[in-house]
């Protein structure tokens, strides 16, 4: 990221009010002034609006507001993708798991970088650019809910096993 230097200069609105005095006939008392886009206003009466005379209004109306800076959302296109399960991932975040991913992402003798690589595949066949924390967030999300629906139905299955198991012996 590129280093920014910013110079500040502050001018009392009570000099910009002599400056412009000076230039033009105006009536005696400055009674408000505001910016308006880029564009200092400063309003003249001959008698001031408020009580004293020496006070200017308040130079809160002299800041502008600034607009937050516009970042890029990291949202993925997911649209006719059937979702799986909808859960809390170990992050603690809600997410959805999808078929695709689930789908392909069921072959235990993939490796890490091939999962990495099919994850982005998929995404992008959906006109996404993902970054690579999003294809993490998508690779980690459909992993950990493989792993727990695999650890429901292995209690189920040594049952069985073991049962079996025994039948074969006797």
């Amino acid at each position: 990221m590129p280093e920014e230097v910013l110079t500040l200069v502050k001018i009392p609105i009570t000099e910009i009010e002599e400056w412009i005095r000076a230039r033009h006939v105006l009536p005696k008392f400055l009674t408000n002034f505001s910016i308006e886009g880029n564009v200092l206003v400063l309003h003249f009466g001959k008698e001031p609006d408020s009580e004293k005379q020496s006070d200017l209004p308040k130079a809160n109306n002299l800041i502008p507001r600034r607009r937050r800076a516009h970042r890029r959302r990291n949202r993925m296109k997911t649209r006719g993708w059937q979702i799986v399960a909808r859960m809390t991932n170990s992050k603690g975040q809600k997410c959805a798991i999808y078929k695709p991913f689930v789908e392909a992402l069921q072959d235990r003798t993939l490796n890490p970088e091939d999962q990495k690589d099919l994850v982005e595949k998929i995404l992008r066949s959906n006109r996404n650019r993902p970054s690579d924390t999003s294809i993490q967030y998508f690779l980690e999300n459909t992993i950990d809910y493989l792993r727990n629906q695999e650890s429901l139905s292995m209690p189920h299955e040594s049952k069985t096993r073991s049962g079996n198991s025994s039948l074969n012996s006797v």
